[in-house]
């Protein structure tokens, strides 16, 4: 598998892959060697490497732009929204 291949995978497909290296007696670094990646490309692959294992998420946390509704938090109580928020002068 190349790396563009690897990193077409979803994140537990990507973990999956990595951890069955690490059954194999490999080592982190070698596992990563052997699809040629970086940890940015985990990172890009939201798959981490916790306690022995990689573990991939299928999203990134804090990582949407996307509004909650609890960015007006404070003053405008729990709920409020950005079309709430007045411009400080």
């Amino acid at each position: 598998m190349t790396h563009d291949e690897f990193m077409a995978l979803d994140p537990a497909g990507a973990a999956e892959k990595l951890n069955e290296l690490l059954a194999a007696g490999k080592t982190q670094d070698e596992a990563m060697a052997e699809y040629d990646l970086g940890k940015p490309d985990l990172l890009k692959l939201n798959v981490f490497f916790v306690r022995d294992k990689f573990v991939g998420r299928a999203w990134g946390g804090y990582t949407s732009t996307k509004a909650t509704g609890n960015e007006g938090a404070g003053e405008l109580g729990l709920g409020g929204s950005f079309k709430d928020i007045k411009p400080v002068s």
